[in-house]
C-alpha cells in the first residue's frame, strides 16, 4: 500500500471511505521538548539520584547504556538506598541555573547549578536526538 489511507468501504454515495492509518508526512514529527527545559529536568533528576531522592531505574530512558553503567555504579559505591518514607523527611534538590550550548540542531550540551541543602552541585551534560527524543549521551558531575 503506497498511499497513507486504507479503504474502507463505500460511503452511501458510492465514494470510497477513507482512513487515516499512517499520519500525514508533511511535518508531523513528533516535537522536542526545548533543550534548556529538559536539560535542567534531567539535571535535577540525576542530582536526586545522586542524593538518595530517586531511584536510578527511573532515568535508564534518558541516558545512554554507558552514562546509566556509570549513575548505577556510583549509587552502588554510595550505598544509597530510597524508600518513600525517608524521601518525604529529605531536604530537596533545588536547580539554581541552566545554560545550554547548542553546537548543532541533534545535540545540546547542558551545564546546570543544583542546590541540595547546604552544598551545590554542577552537572554538565551532554544530550542528543535519538528516536526523536533527547538523552544524555555524557555525565559530569561536580
Amino acid at each position: 500500500m503506497t498511499s497513507a489511507y486504507q479503504e474502507v468501504s463505500e460511503s452511501t454515495q458510492g465514494q470510497p471511505v477513507r482512513l487515516s492509518v499512517v499520519p500525514d508526512s508533511k511535518g508531523t514529527r513528533p516535537v522536542l521538548p526545548e533543550a534548556r527545559a529538559w536539560g535542567g529536568r534531567l539535571a535535577q533528576a540525576v542530582s536526586e539520584v545522586l542524593a538518595g531522592d530517586r531511584p536510578v531505574a527511573q532515568l535508564v530512558r534518558f541516558t545512554d547504556e554507558d552514562v546509566f553503567v556509570e549513575l548505577n555504579r556510583r549509587v552502588r559505591m554510595l550505598g544509597l538506598t530510597t524508600t518513600a518514607n525517608a524521601r518525604g523527611t529529605k531536604e530537596r534538590c533545588a536547580l539554581r541555573s541552566v545554560r545550554v550550548c547548542r553546537p548543532n540542531a541533534q545535540v545540546a550540551e547542558v551545564a546546570a547549578h543544583v542546590r541540595h541543602g547546604g552544598r551545590s552541585r554542577a552537572i554538565a551534560l551532554r544530550m542528543e536526538i535519538r528516536r526523536n527524543r533527547w538523552v544524555c549521551t555524557a555525565l559530569e558531575v561536580g
